[in-house]
């Protein structure tokens, strides 16, 4: 995954709202500007769940808890874009747990069907979990797997499901790009204050290369262009990170679903 006169691809797709990749784009081309050997464009088609360790991949980004739980050696740490949502200190953020209307307090959710989007997610499951009250950090109430938020939220609209833990950015883009789904859904409650997903490079990127990313991704936040459209994004900034800044996120591992 490291790269040499623009050869692999490079993909910021956690968020797969189709009005906001132009966003990124604007972006990925102020990056590309300053660093002209990283892909010239952003691939849409990576799925962030697996590219992260893709062999031709440059830059990815992937989700808190699989970076703790099984990538920390196979990747490098690049940093993360800071949330401009509410709740956010610099790139650190809440899940957002939302449930049907007729689902008011939060201690009564513990044992509610729970639409979660996989169980390798920090924002839709881990938080989840933290954030109700359970007996020994599980779930008791039967679950049903969306595969995404919006499909979370989905379930809830259609009384599929009661509460779901919706990462905050998704949780505004769903109000603004699908609001007919946030019709009888509430908000209840959040989730713990965790670091934003990261986007990550190749275990063999060299210290160099690591260095020019994060330069670069940094500093294209200085350009107006980019940087309004990142805020159309609802990113304001990008921030260096490493490994160690994620690890504390171990701390909040939940037991296995009852169901």
């Amino acid at each position: 995954m490291t790269a040499s006169a623009g050869a692999g691809r490079a993909g910021l797709g956690m968020y797969p709202f189709a009005p906001i990749r132009p966003e990124f784009d604007t972006y990925w081309s102020s990056v590309h500007d300053r660093a002209r050997w990283l892909p010239a464009r952003l691939d849409w088609t990576l799925d962030p769940p697996v590219s992260s360790v893709a062999a031709d991949v440059v830059v990815a980004q992937t989700c808190g808890w699989p970076l703790v739980e099984h990538l920390g050696d196979l990747v490098r740490v690049v940093g993360a874009f800071e949330p401009m949502v509410p709740g956010a200190v610099g790139h650190r953020y809440r899940s957002v747990l939302v449930a049907r209307a007729s689902a008011s307090a939060l201690d009564d959710l513990g044992g509610a069907r729970a639409a979660v989007n996989s169980f390798d997610s920090l924002s839709g499951w881990v938080s989840l979990v933290s954030a109700v009250p359970q007996p020994a950090a599980r779930w008791s109430g039967p679950i049903t797997l969306t595969g995404s938020h919006l499909e979370s939220v989905r379930a809830l609209h259609e009384d599929r499901a009661d509460v779901a833990s919706i990462d905050s950015v998704s949780w505004v883009h769903i109000q603004r790009f699908a609001p007919e789904l946030v019709a009888g859904v509430v908000e209840v409650g959040s989730g713990p204050l965790v670091p934003a997903p990261p986007v990550v490079a190749a275990a063999t990127t060299t210290d160099d290369e690591l260095t020019a990313i994060r330069l670069a991704m940094t500093e294209a936040f200085h350009d107006d262009a980019a940087r309004t459209a990142m805020a159309g994004a609802l990113m304001g900034g990008f921030v260096p990170l490493e490994l160690a800044d994620y690890i504390s996120l171990r701390a909040l591992r939940p037991g296995p679903a009852a169901g």
